[in-house]
């Protein structure tokens, strides 16, 4: 009897039970991320909307929990980090425009360090199999920051709705391949189960 590690994994039994969900799930996640590429505009209103509420709702519990601080130097530094994620939300929301400008910069940046990073990484990895990965990510990486940057503001109307579109895609896509392909390899395991 030949024993597979993927059907005794403890994700197993989920997969097998939410399988026509998972997939139901990957299939709207595909159309949705599809949706926010062909509209990105609204799509990156929409991310920069949601990142309004998210400061808010966060200032509004470090605000709370400033209070649990037990000193008082605490409880005002607690209260200064509250006051500037609210005052970022409510600026977001207040100013969705000049928010967006912002965020694509913030992730331009982002694009930029996380690729530098990647590649000095990469090439400390090197004697390790695939080093080179890890530095075509890291090439891609500062490729991606160089072209937010280099195209702004134009980069700012369409960047951050089409990679939420790409990362809602790319989830939704890996929800219905993985229970497919678990599909796949217990329907070949029951083949080998049943010719012992």
């Amino acid at each position: 009897m030949i024993k597979n590690p993927d059907i005794e994994s403890p994700f197993a039994s989920t997969i097998r039970g939410s399988r026509n969900m998972m997939i139901a799930l990957g299939v709207v996640m595909i159309l949705a991320g599809f949706a926010a590429i062909v509209f990105p505009f609204f799509s990156t209103l929409g991310v920069t909307l949601s990142v309004g509420v998210m400061l808010i709702v966060a200032g509004i519990a470090q605000a709370i929990g400033a209070f649990s601080y037990p000193k008082w130097t605490g409880i005002v530094l607690g209260l200064i980090v509250a006051a500037l994620w609210l005052v970022g939300g409510v600026y977001l929301l207040a100013r969705p425009l000049e928010g967006v400008f912002a965020l694509t910069i913030l992730v331009a940046a982002a694009f930029l360090v996380e690729g530098a990073i990647k590649t000095v990484l990469s090439f400390q990895m090197r004697p390790i199999a695939g080093w080179g990965w890890l530095l075509f990510d890291g090439i891609i990486s500062v490729f991606l920051g160089v072209m937010l940057w280099w195209q702004l503001p134009v980069s700012a109307l369409w960047a951050l709705g089409t990679l939420a579109g790409i990362n809602i895609m790319v989830s939704g896509w890996t929800l219905v391949i993985i229970p497919i392909s678990f599909s796949k390899i217990i329907g070949g395991n029951s083949l080998v189960h049943h010719a012992d």
